[in-house]
């Protein structure tokens, strides 16, 4: 639950008292062209940056005052990828799951799971700068699920894919709100928000 939200950075008001509610096993898209302060609500919803005023209320935690909480119960799919080109699919989702402190059991049979559910386990092996923009995108989709997370918060998941991948990505997205998952999404694409 957002109530007010707002941040200013001196004079720029760069988002300016949003509010709105996400429900249980819902999928919410905010939608607004570039520039309008969707990434900026994001990363405030997940404790990445702090606001200038209002709250934000995730799984009942007040990101101001209990961001690691927050930050246990999201799986952030970031606009711009947070994983390592220099390193294997399985060795970012290794290095994933060692910051969300899952023990090493755990943590291999979830990075089984996640290279299996995105079709990237014959490339695992492989630098992930290497990776075709469809699959670098299914992978940080697979990181941000490492830890299971009851709550999806994806920054413009399909910007820059060609449409197979973009359908596939949309795919995976259904099929994890049907899992029971609350996503929440930006888009500057109103198509987009409207298929899911």
């Amino acid at each position: 639950e957002v109530k007010e939200l707002t941040k200013s950075y001196g004079s720029l008001i760069a988002v300016d008292h949003v509010s709105f509610e996400v429900k249980d096993k819902e999928i919410f898209g905010l939608l607004g062209p570039n520039g309008a302060g969707k990434t900026t609500t994001i990363r405030m919803i997940c404790g990445m940056l702090r606001p200038t005023k209002g709250t934000a209320v995730v799984a009942g935690f007040d990101v101001s005052q209990k961001p690691q909480e927050v930050k246990r119960r999201i799986g952030l799919v970031p606009d711009i990828s947070n994983l390592f080109g220099e390193l294997s699919a399985r060795v970012n989702l290794e290095f994933m799951g060692k910051l969300y402190g899952l023990d090493k059991k755990t943590r291999r049979e979830r990075i089984d799971q996640v290279l299996e559910l995105f079709h990237l386990k014959e490339r695992q092996n492989d630098p992930v700068k290497y990776y075709s923009k469809g699959m670098h995108r299914r992978l940080t989709i697979a990181a941000a699920l490492i830890h299971q997370p009851e709550i999806l918060v994806m920054d413009e998941p399909t910007s820059g894919l060609d449409a197979q991948a973009a359908r596939l990505v949309r795919e995976i997205t259904i099929d994890l709100n049907k899992e029971g998952r609350a996503i929440l999404l930006t888009t500057h694409q109103i198509d987009e928000a409207d298929r899911l």
